[in-house]
C-alpha cells in the first residue's frame, strides 16, 4: 500500500469480519490534552477499546503515542 490511509480505509472496511472489532469512527480526535487523532477505534466482541494506529515505515514513537491512548 503506498498511502497510510489507502490501508486504513481497506482495514475499516473490513474490520468486523477480519478481526471482530465493530468500528466506532475514524480519524478521532483525542481532545486537547493529547490534540492527536485515533485512526480507528472500536469495540471487540466484550466491549473492550480497541485502537488501530496505521504507520507507514518504522518509527521509534510509535508505541508511546499507543500508551499515551492508555492514560
Amino acid at each position: 500500500m503506498a498511502l497510510e490511509v489507502e490501508l486504513q480505509r481497506r482495514i475499516e472496511a473490513s474490520l468486523k469480519q477480519m478481526l471482530g472489532v465493530r468500528s466506532l469512527a475514524s480519524e478521532h480526535a483525542t481532545g486537547p490534552w493529547h490534540r492527536g487523532r485515533i485512526d480507528t477505534l472500536g469495540l471487540d466482541e466484550n466491549g473492550s477499546p480497541v485502537v488501530i494506529e496505521f504507520k507507514k515505515g518504522s518509527d521509534s514513537g510509535m508505541l508511546s503515542q499507543a500508551v499515551s491512548y492508555m492514560a
